[in-house]
């Protein structure tokens, strides 16, 4: 898209936005498109042309299969075959192009992302003193050559070298440093600060990057309205996640969100926001992949519109058409339980502009925080989930009470809970309700075939009344305690969905970093999964009765000391022989954040809505 487009299109986005946007001379740095549109990860996809690598490994070679980390060939056997060279991944036995490999594969690795700046407190207003906090993402490199960057904001180059850095340390500690021509190297973590306000912040302190950000402006849409997303590629498979604000506890309000690759969106959606309780409002963002994306959009309540976006009437559908990387926002009412239907892949986020989350261990709520998330078409969700909990932040230890937010698919979904659940746990869900529990107890829930998908959350409560050691970063207010984390919201992953490696980023300004682990039992029982800082994981938990899945609880750091040295660093690996899953979870004064580490976003379920007649 030319600037004159984003101009005529969006003129009432910032002149500073505007004139960052569209820079005078192109990026040195520009790397070919990587893995623009849907991809194909399952029947019908085009057969790849296979690198001969020799002993057969042709189109019509013996390999039969890949390693967790694409980088290999396998037999029938699992014994390794061949490498695949740095350039090249695996996919179905056979070496092709890395980045497609890894969209074909159908995960959260992939070469082409989409990053809308997520609503912050206060985008409900026209502007506020925290306008345009500090939007980072960051990206870890998977694989074993350097990751050269391209990033765009309404089809414009912006330079990476600007504004890219490797953080390395933890707390005060951490030092950024710039970017190399050469890209992020293997096996490391960059962290590229997108946008933020000159002078954002708050009476304790600054929301700005601390580094200066490829846009000094706020990019964020405000009300409903309509604006453009960020687009990081890369010419290597990475891993993606963003937050809002970077910085830790002293940020204020953060939140993060897993980011999922452009080629895993799709067309069928069923939306799910958290609830409203808190000062805050209720948002959903639609960003299109494709040019001349034409959305349907059926809330189950009203959504009020704005500049550029229409308003959305209960029980019919909108419509609206969007280019490649334009995002069209809701705000003020539940978008939950709303049908969205496209004519070409589009991401859709949501989340709360100010979140409110009290349970029987914190039964006043906390501070409330911001909270934002990237959800998973209806293809990629499951028939089971588990409910892992969180990291205790009580001081004695013991188990919290954690609420879970739950949203039907198809009518007439039977849920079977192991152990039995408490008394609010639904029973059966129709297609848009949303229900809410609230447990100490580690569970699973599954419906009654594949046929009847669902989608689980989490929350994180507020901050508990006595909370364990962890908090370095306080705020000097007079009379407060340290208080460790805040509310959050976070989507789950069904195990179907579960991978055998992850590597992956955590924030290096929070105090205290952990991580909850589940494990699926294989043919031969359960597999060691091992971190990169720790080995082995132990501390294992059975979840209810039928002994499918275990659960860990664990620590890599506590007020910025690592459980061993090694784990004071922002990139860290996770691998196993059989299928797990991870959430990273970090947590400080009166803040925290949280993100699935990873998974499949493959096509798990053949459910489709029925368009909505408009």
């Amino acid at each position: 898209m030319s600037c004159s487009h984003i101009h005529l299109l969006f003129a009432l986005l910032p002149p500073a936005l505007l004139a960052a946007a569209c820079p005078a001379a192109p990026d040195p740095h520009k790397v070919p498109p990587a893995g623009a549109g849907a991809g194909a990860t399952g029947a019908g996809a085009s057969e790849p042309e296979g690198m001969d690598l020799g002993g057969g490994l042709g189109s019509g070679g013996t390999g039969s299969a890949c390693s967790a980390d694409m980088r290999e060939v396998l037999d029938d056997e699992g014994k390794v075959v061949a490498a695949c060279p740095p350039e090249l991944g695996c996919y179905q036995g056979q070496c092709i192009p890395a980045c497609e490999a890894a969209e074909k594969a159908g995960g959260s690795i992939g070469c082409d992302y989409l990053a809308p700046s997520p609503p912050f407190f206060g985008n409900e207003l026209d502007s506020s003193s925290y306008s345009g906090a500090c939007h980072a993402v960051f990206l870890a490199n998977t694989w074993a050559r350097h990751a050269r960057l391209r990033v765009e904001l309404g089809g414009e180059a912006l330079d990476p070298a600007d504004f890219t850095y490797l953080p390395s340390g933890i707390g005060p500690s951490t030092t950024y440093t710039p970017l190399s021509e050469e890209g992020i190297p293997p096996g490391e973590v960059a962290v590229l600060f997108l946008s933020h306000q000159p002078g954002a912040g708050t009476r304790y302190g600054t929301l700005e990057c601390p580094r200066p950000p490829a846009v000094l402006a706020d990019v964020a849409v405000h009300h409903s309205s309509a604006g453009v997303a960020f687009e990081v590629a890369s010419d290597t498979p990475v891993s993606a996640y963003d937050i809002l604000p970077y910085g830790g506890a002293a940020s204020f309000l953060p939140s993060a969100s897993l980011l999922l690759p452009r080629s895993t969106w799709g067309t069928s959606y069923q939306v799910l926001a958290p609830h409203a309780q808190g000062a805050g409002v209720l948002w959903m963002t639609v960003v299109a992949a494709e040019d001349g994306t034409t959305v349907d959009l059926a809330p189950r309540a009203s959504l009020p519109g704005g500049a550029g976006v229409p308003p959305a009437p209960a029980g019919v559908a909108t419509q609206i058409t969007l280019d490649a990387g334009e995002v069209a926002q809701w705000m003020g009412k539940d978008p939950s339980g709303a049908v969205l239907r496209s004519s070409k892949p589009v991401g859709v986020w949501t989340g709360s502009t100010l979140l409110e989350v009290a349970t029987a261990t914190s039964p006043g709520a906390g501070g409330q925080d911001a909270a934002h998330q990237q959800i998973a078409p209806i293809s990629a969700l499951g028939s089971e989930y588990v409910g892992a909990g969180i990291v205790s932040r009580l001081r004695d230890e013991g188990p919290e009470s954690v609420a879970y937010r739950l949203l039907g698919v198809a009518n007439g979904t039977a849920l079977a809970w192991d152990p039995a659940p408490p008394e609010e746990a639904p029973t059966t869900l129709d297609a848009g309700e949303v229900r809410e529990l609230e447990t100490t107890s580690l569970f699973s829930v599954r419906s009654q075939d594949d046929e009847h998908p669902f989608l689980l959350t989490q929350y994180m409560p507020g901050a508990p009344g006595v909370t364990r050691p962890g908090c370095v970063a306080e705020i000097p207010l007079p009379g407060q305690r340290c208080a460790l984390g805040d509310e959050e919201w976070v989507v789950q992953l069904p195990p179907e969905q579960f991978l055998e490696r992850y590597v992956f980023f955590t924030d290096p300004t929070y105090g205290t970093t952990n991580l909850v682990i589940t494990r699926v039992r294989g043919p031969d029982g359960f597999a060691d999964v091992h971190l990169s800082c720790l080995g082995p994981v132990t501390g294992w938990r059975p979840v209810g009765n039928a002994g499918d899945f275990e659960v860990a609880h664990v620590d890599l750091s506590r007020g910025f000391v690592g459980a061993t040295p090694a784990c004071e660093t922002s990139q860290h690996e996770a691998s196993s022989a059989g299928a797990f899953g991870v959430t990273v979870w970090g947590t400080d004064f009166y803040a925290s954040y949280g993100y699935p580490a990873g998974g499949n976003v493959a096509s798990i379920n053949d459910v489709v809505i029925p368009p909505v007649p408009r």
